[in-house]
């Protein structure tokens, strides 16, 4: 399920060399797969009832910057669900210029965390539908 979430590069997202900073950059990452979450029906990665007490944990953000970003730009940012483990899922993002290059692309791997027992569980079902078969 691909989902697109679109961002203009604000003033506060800049650094100063006038393109957009690195810290920016991964808050739209985050913000972006808020929105596949959202759109998969499993708001902020909570597919389960509250009294489940799991929650969602990045555990590795690798990114690629390959073109500056600037003041004013209108940016997409594409989510697609990438690959799926027993206990960890990868989530791909890509930033797109206006002029429809890749300025960064991110992979973020998660997994699903008991809380109260403080440990990795297998991913539920309810994320699993949207993956690519193991």
């Amino acid at each position: 399920m691909l989902v697109v979430t679109s961002f203009t590069v604000q003033q506060s997202d800049t650094d100063e060399l006038g393109h957009l900073n690195h810290v920016a950059a991964i808050k739209m990452l985050e913000f972006a797969r808020d929105d596949w979450y959202e759109r998969a029906g499993l708001w902020g990665g909570r597919p389960w009832s509250e009294s489940e007490n799991l929650g969602t944990i990045v555990v590795n953000v690798n990114v690629n910057y390959h073109k500056e970003c600037f003041l004013g730009e209108a940016l997409e940012v594409k989510s697609i669900p990438v690959a799926m483990g027993t206990k960890s899922y990868t989530i791909g993002h890509e930033i797109i210029k206006p002029d429809g290059s890749i300025a960064v692309d991110c992979e973020a791997v998660s997994v699903i965390m008991d809380m109260e027992q403080r440990i990795a569980i297998p991913v539920p079902e309810s994320i699993c539908r949207y993956f690519p078969s193991r």
